[in-house]
């Protein structure tokens, strides 16, 4: 058997306790007092433990307890009160259980609401409680408290975004998600999980620490990544991989920016660019794919803006692609 506090913690776990389960809580409870449940309680929450007291001495006493002394017409209002009216102790280890599933519902429905924040057809910036500032991919959602806790900065992401991390060392900001959690203290990054699909995530300044979801096998499970570094996990192997991110990096970088710059890029990666940013596809043909490009283009122009740009630079010829939905970039004079 496990210690005691983890096996506590094992009770509180489960919504069923067998026999044996049942005669040691009742034989722990007549022999201690509730502090230490308390404390193994509110460590397995993941809660305040002031928090937690504050909610089992006043809410658990005064209107839980109440409320079962009505129905089995109990005067005395302390715990050891309601096990000596239990003539079976299945009966009186159910009754703690009652309780304490009752005390930590209350707990949990009385932590700061949370806020969801969903694109559609648009990206969307979002700013957090601490300053921090969300770019959400369209289809995207984060899930935030309305104000982060005293322990770390928690959000739940769903889809993709590019984070920008407000620094505090003594609050880690953690980004939770179905197959991988990052954690921040300050830095900028782009983090991508899609259901299905390989999750990855892209340092573009700072540091940060990714796992993959406690409890899932992985051959490789925590990485520590910097700037142009990008993890990479695939859900089928179940592997976290540590990639070059340099290019992905001067993407998110230019994104963010506002502003794509090219001084003599392969027009091959321009179109891939204009592809990733606009969702829309964007090829070349062969002879094309090698032109150098010099230019730039907004964020905020639309597609065939800057498709018109890339073909009166190299005199080329920018073709509708019916069948992809897309355009093709055809002939032009390289450089």
């Amino acid at each position: 058997m496990p210690n005691r506090k983890e096996y506590l913690k094992q009770l509180l776990s489960k919504d069923q306790w067998t026999a044996t389960e049942q005669e040691w809580m009742v034989e722990y409870l007549d022999a201690n007092d509730f502090s230490e449940l308390e404390t193994v309680a509110a460590e397995y929450f993941e809660a305040d433990l002031l928090t937690a007291k504050h909610i089992l001495d006043k809410r658990l006493s005064d209107r839980m307890l109440n409320n079962i002394h009505q129905r089995i017409g109990v005067a005395d209002s302390s715990f050891k009160g309601i096990f000596r009216l239990f003539k079976h102790k299945a009966a009186a280890a159910a009754a703690v259980l009652l309780l304490a599933g009752a005390a930590w519902y209350m707990l949990l429905h009385d932590r700061v609401k949370q806020k969801v924040f969903a694109t559609t057809s648009e990206r969307q910036t979002v700013k957090l409680p601490d300053g921090s500032v969300v770019h959400l991919e369209k289809g995207s959602s984060i899930t935030y408290p309305e104000v982060f806790d005293k322990k770390n900065r928690e959000v739940i992401l769903k889809g993709e975004a590019f984070f920008e991390i407000n620094h505090d060392a003594k609050h880690p900001f953690i980004i939770s998600s179905s197959l991988i959690n990052t954690t921040v203290l300050g830095t900028s990054f782009n983090m991508e999980v899609h259901e299905g699909n390989a999750a990855r995530v892209v340092v573009v300044s700072g540091m940060v620490q990714v796992n993959t979801r406690e409890g899932k096998p992985h051959k490789n499970g925590q990485l520590v990544l910097t700037a142009n570094k990008s993890a990479v996990y695939n859900p089928a192997s179940q592997d976290l991989l540590l990639q070059d991110g340099t290019e992905d990096a001067i993407f998110f970088a230019q994104k963010m920016s506002g502003k794509f710059i090219y001084k003599g890029d392969p027009l091959s990666k321009v179109a891939t660019d204009l592809q990733r940013y606009y969702n829309v596809p964007v090829i070349t043909d062969q002879k094309s794919a090698q032109c150098r490009f010099y230019g730039s283009f907004n964020t905020v122009d639309d597609l065939e803006k800057a498709l018109a740009l890339i073909a009166f630079s190299l005199d080329a010829r920018v073709k509708k692609d019916n069948i992809n939905k897309g355009y093709i970039i055809v002939g032009g004079n390289c450089r």
